[in-house]
């Protein structure tokens, strides 16, 4: 009996000093603060590729009424499309409850092309569009699902194009020459996209915007010219570095 005893008050006593042992180790042990993999000033490369729509008509009425199936043909569509590569910088903000805030701005070297042939002034012409250069400042609205990153992106767009025009009777006497003019397109951007983070630092990312462009003006083809009302849709991928 004074064995089961000793037994018994050696049991409890151990139960008692594991017990304060594993409320100790509680008490000093500190959960690791969560990784914010998003947040603050990054930069990166991108790459994609873009295809448009470039509605064309002349710029004035044709006085003789003769704009489409006449003697003067009708304005020429082209819808360029190709590849494009730049990079891009931001910041974003932490709003609490994984939202995130950001503004970005980026800019492109591009190479979309199209070109068809029409009639202008009863001979063949070759058009030709080009878009070169996009640029675009942003504002983006994101969650923050740990490595992962989904968002919208809204804001202000600008396109250059080139078109030019090769082929007969453009240029008065001159049986054949080439006219060529650019201009700027603007107006706003949207779009969407996924983000996701192979470190704390590197992250990884697939977007795809809606540029709606502004009409221009080209200086060739009929009386006052060629207007050129172009958008254009991107898909792209790019690496990010987070500082």
């Amino acid at each position: 009996m004074h064995r089961f005893t000793k037994l018994v008050a050696g049991v409890a006593t151990g139960g008692l000093l594991l017990a304060g042992g594993q409320a100790m180790a509680a008490d000093l042990y500190v959960a690791p603060a969560a990784v914010d993999n998003f947040s603050g000033f990054y930069g990166g490369v991108h790459g994609g590729w873009g295809f448009s729509d470039a509605k064309s008509a002349y710029a004035i009425d044709d006085p003789f009424n003769t704009q489409c199936g006449g003697g003067w043909g009708c304005a020429v569509d082209v819808d360029p499309d190709g590849g494009f590569i730049g990079f891009q910088a931001g910041y974003n903000f932490q709003l609490g409850n994984g939202f995130i805030l950001g503004i970005e701005g980026d800019y492109s070297f591009a190479s979309l092309h199209d070109d068809a042939v029409g009639t202008w002034g009863g001979g063949a012409t070759e058009v030709i569009l080009d878009v070169d250069r996009m640029a675009s400042i942003r504002g983006r609205l994101g969650m923050d699902m740990g490595q992962w990153m989904p968002f919208i992106t809204a804001g202000w767009g600008w396109m250059e194009g080139d078109r030019s025009a090769f082929g007969q009777n453009l240029c008065g006497i001159s049986p054949n020459c080439k006219t060529e003019d650019s201009n700027w397109h603007s107006g706003f951007v949207v779009g969407g996209g996924l983000e996701y983070a192979l470190t704390e630092n590197w992250r990884l990312k697939a977007e795809y915007r809606y540029w709606d462009g502004s009409k221009e003006t080209y200086g060739i083809g009929f009386g006052g010219g060629t207007d050129v009302d172009l958008s254009i849709h991107t898909v792209q991928f790019g690496v990010n570095y987070g500082f």
